[in-house]
């Protein structure tokens, strides 16, 4: 590992928007329309991003028929990016815009990517509460 990599990594690290989807992915694993859907950007603007993070070796992508799944990389070859993502898990909890994107991240997870897939990558203003029966 040189300087190379740490350079890779930490300019992946480096933007705002690349830190949100790792911060997402501290929750698990997630469909790259639910990411879509989350932080409200075109699908080729995550897409570059999301190709980014798996460059750096951050992030790690799995496929399931049309999907591809994204989870973080916790277990890479790199020392860079055990060591980011570990220090990331520290930093900015309670940043606003963070808090927003765990709580549509939430509203993803519970939709699943195939209803976020129906609606166009965009989640609903706000959750129904389960109805009693």
């Amino acid at each position: 590992m040189g300087l190379r990599d740490y350079e890779t990594v930490l300019k992946a690290a480096a933007d705002p928007t690349r830190v949100r989807i790792l911060k997402i992915l501290e929750g698990g694993e997630i469909c790259v329309c639910q990411v879509i859907a989350i932080i409200s950007l075109g699908q080729s603007t995550v897409s570059k991003h999301l190709f980014l993070l798996r460059a750096a070796g951050l992030i790690k992508d799995r496929r399931d028929r049309k999907w591809v799944h994204y989870s973080l990389d916790r277990g890479g070859d790199s020392p860079y990016t055990t060591r980011m993502l570990r220090i990331l898990r520290g930093w900015l909890n309670d940043d606003p815009v963070v808090a927003k994107d765990r709580e549509r991240a939430a509203m993803a997870r519970a939709i699943g990517p195939i209803a976020i897939c129906e609606r166009n990558m965009k989640l609903p203003a706000r959750m129904r509460p389960a109805s009693k029966r």
